[in-house]
């Protein structure tokens, strides 16, 4: 027999406090939608657990998720490498960073983070009922888009919006679907999954849990008020919701048209899920260390040009790039895992992930259905592939939220695999 427990907690953050994802100081004025951290904990009859939370945050810090995940696994009696702790990446939540003079961490809210991921946790553990579960994929191809572009020049960059650019990639349409129905076959909750930016609200100093808290909102309209859907962002780096090459949307409200789209995506999927009795539960996770990059010479010599006059943006790159020629490369730690549900297989890696790692994983992985999550157990910014590491590419542009090497999402993808070959 399978078990599992779902549960919710509010973590909006006090008015005043600080909102990060911008290049500007943006002090919270108001809420358009609480944020919450989500919890699914599931355990079968031979004491297997496994425990993934999903938190309307625009990251947890590495220091954070260690702590927490030790703290939960302690509580319920299981190993922290089967608790996955994860980020919906909305740019309109706590301040849980500090990133050059546009926000500053903030301990209080982060002491308050890790106290209701753990809550919820265990509530959701407190909250375990027999269940029977299936995985379906769907298909939505309309809301994110690619950002990264070769232009007509032979030029790279990110967001841009010239006429006969070519963009670089392509996103990843699948949208994955953890069915989880009461013994009854009354319905319970879900895990979804999608690769999109968290960034479509459209720049306002207001709490918001973006499209995936729009999303949730829709579901329960269709499944009831005590529904519970938990997203997960898959491997979206370079993915969002703006589509560049063919004029950007400025629809106001925006982010509620996102989820409801993404929700009916996400329905279709569910309703055509045929439940199993499959009990597996597990996770395996790697705790290493990967060398932080330095800026080349022309970034520095560029650097040393730049003078208050030239406009904030300018300013903390340049600022970011003599910080770190000065420190010198630095190990960064970072945590890999994978958590198997059933036949279905959950990759997280943390940070912003590329999405080809995302089609990298569910090409080799040695389970049929496959999730990715990003900023999964710590938050290294930006992990971008080898072929993007050009100039213009603002992902790469280093600072202290582009900081990997040019191989790392590599080698993150190779141990992750071979975890799963362990489960």
């Amino acid at each position: 027999m399978l078990y599992c427990g779902l549960y919710e907690v509010d973590i909006t953050p006090a008015l005043g406090m600080e909102i990060p994802g911008h290049f500007n100081l943006r002090p919270a004025k108001g809420i358009l939608e609480r944020l919450y951290a989500l919890a699914a904990y599931f355990e079968n009859d031979a004491g297997e657990k496994a425990v993934i939370v999903t938190c309307d945050v625009i990251g947890i810090p590495d220091c954070l998720a260690m702590k927490t995940r030790a703290e939960i696994a302690d509580k319920l009696e299981m190993s922290a490498s089967s608790v996955m702790l994860c980020a919906t990446h909305t740019h309109y939540g706590g301040p849980v960073e500090t990133w050059g003079d546009f926000v500053h961490e903030n301990n209080v809210y982060i002491d308050f983070l890790g106290s209701r991921m753990f809550d919820a946790a265990v509530y959701a553990a407190q909250n375990k009922r027999p269940v029977r579960i299936g995985y379906g994929r769907g298909y939505e191809n309309t809301l994110a888009h690619y950002r990264d572009f070769i232009l007509p020049d032979g030029s790279y960059a990110t967001n841009a919006h010239v006429p006969g650019m070519r963009a670089l990639g392509e996103i990843d349409p699948e949208v994955g679907v953890l069915r989880i129905d009461n013994a009854d076959g009354t319905p319970y909750g879900l895990i979804a999954n999608y690769a999109c930016h968290c960034d479509s609200v459209g720049g306002v100093s207001l709490f918001s849990s973006d499209y995936p808290g729009a999303m949730r909102d829709t579901l329960r309209k269709t499944y009831g008020a005590d529904f519970m859907p938990l997203f997960v962002n898959g491997f979206s780096g370079n993915i969002n919701h703006i589509d560049f090459e063919h004029g950007t949307s400025s629809e106001k409200g925006y982010y509620r048209r996102m989820g409801r789209i993404l929700a009916g995506a996400v329905s279709e999927t569910y309703e055509k899920i045929f439940l199993s009795d499959d009990e597996a539960v597990g996770g395996k996770d790697e705790r290493f260390t990967i060398p932080s990059r330095l800026p080349d010479a022309d970034t520095l010599a560029w650097a040393e040009t730049v003078r208050p006059e030239d406009g904030r943006i300018d300013n903390f790159y340049a600022s970011e790039a003599k910080r770190m020629a000065a420190e010198g490369s630095q190990p960064i730690p970072v945590t890999v895992q994978v958590l198997k549900i059933g036949d279905l297989m959950i990759y997280g890696m943390p940070g912003e992930i590329y999405v080809e790692f995302a089609k990298i994983l569910k090409e080799r992985s040695p389970s049929a259905y496959t999730m990715t999550a990003n900023l999964a157990n710590g938050s290294i910014g930006y992990v971008v592939i080898r072929e993007l590491h050009k100039k213009g590419i603002y992902p790469a542009r280093i600072c202290s939220s582009a900081k990997t090497q040019p191989d790392a999402g590599y080698e993150m993808a190779e141990r992750l695999l071979k975890l799963a070959e362990m489960l």
